[in-house]
């Protein structure tokens, strides 16, 4: 990872930490990091913007790496709007170009609206962007979630766990992503999970008459 991005990081890690943004204040999720979230989506738009042409990369780095900086507490019910203020004031003092500072503030401003990926003429940069958003703690990292969810309400069976992995990472849904890259990505997640809980539920014993003895 280039150096610049490091120190924007750190700028982000920092200014979490001091406006309480770090942990999700959903008691249930004490182990869900919003920095390291940021990072994820930092790196699934790594992965999802290799190949493509046209792309406006430093943009979209910057756009992933600053999207959730806005986080503080509980009232995040605005926290794009934060988050693209947040970035104008340390663009300004970096004295970055302008168009890039307004290119990335857009972005950051339409990222939590996640309809937008079936608009029409959508940037390819907030395609990535919201794709990126959404892939993370999907598949493996979603039925982890679930569990240590779990866990935090001392769910006191395997089958609760079951139930909960079935309704949540392993809901029947749509693929939401637009890029064909992303469509397989997220396929692949959902198969994973699919194929986690069918094994789960045989070792379960789920649906059998010695499930409910």
């Amino acid at each position: 990872m280039d150096d610049k991005y490091m120190a924007h990081l750190k700028y982000v890690k920092d200014y979490l930490i001091r406006n309480h943004g770090m942990a999700s204040p959903n008691a249930l999720h004490p182990f869900r990091s919003r920095f390291q979230h940021s990072i994820r989506v930092l790196h699934w738009c790594f992965r999802l913007a290799e190949g493509v042409e046209g792309i406006d990369h430093e943009a979209l780095y910057l756009a992933a790496i600053f999207h959730d900086v806005g986080y503080q507490g509980t009232d995040n019910g605005r926290h794009a709007i934060r988050s693209g203020k947040i970035f104008h004031e340390y663009a300004v003092a970096q004295n970055m170009d302008p168009l890039l500072r307004d290119k990335v503030e857009r972005l950051i401003y339409a990222h939590s609206n996640k309809k937008l990926l079936k608009a029409p003429d959508i940037d390819k940069e907030l395609i990535l962007l919201l794709e990126a958003d959404l892939m993370d703690e999907e598949g493996a990292m979603g039925v982890v979630w679930d569990c240590m969810a779990m866990g935090n309400v001392h769910a006191n069976s395997y089958a609760k766990a079951y139930y909960h992995i079935m309704e949540n990472s392993n809901k029947e849904e749509p693929n939401p992503m637009v890029t064909e890259k992303a469509k397989a990505y997220w396929d692949e997640k959902k198969k994973i999970v699919a194929r986690f809980a069918e094994l789960l539920a045989d070792d379960l014993m789920i649906g059998s008459p010695y499930f409910d003895i």
